[in-house]
């Protein structure tokens, strides 16, 4: 294709509308969790109550009922901390909206010392055109 001809296809492609990418921590990788959403990262005890928050109509409804309810330990099965941990796996889950707001979701499945959880990765992205 001659560049003449590779022109408007070019200009074409940068007036679309696109999504920034967005990318979780590296499984591997010993990761400090902000949350742009949460007053920390949203730690929950299984993969699944991710998903749910995630997933929900309203996510912080989701949140403070799994917030209300204890596990075997007597702790919230999902709480919002800030902590340090290795992460061990990452599982995408789509976009979360919350108050007309997108966000690339992610669980990513982190351990510290011998405990196990699952923390909701969140990053925010605007449509962008050039």
């Amino acid at each position: 294709m001659s560049f003449k001809a590779a022109l408007p296809l070019a200009f074409l492609l940068a007036s679309a509308p696109a999504v920034a990418l967005a990318q979780p921590p590296s499984v591997g990788s010993t990761y400090t969790f902000l949350d742009p959403v949460f007053r920390g990262t949203i730690f929950c005890d299984t993969l699944d109550e991710v998903r749910t928050i995630a997933g929900a109509e309203v996510p912080d409804d989701a949140y403070s009922n799994f917030y209300m309810t204890t596990n075997d330990r007597d702790e919230p099965i999902c709480m919002a901390i800030a902590p340090t941990a290795e992460v061990v796996n990452v599982t995408p889950l789509g976009v979360m909206v919350r108050d007309g707001r997108h966000y690339n979701a992610w669980a990513v499945e982190t351990k510290v010392g011998d405990s196990v959880a699952y923390a909701l990765y969140l990053e925010h992205f605007n449509f962008v055109s050039a």
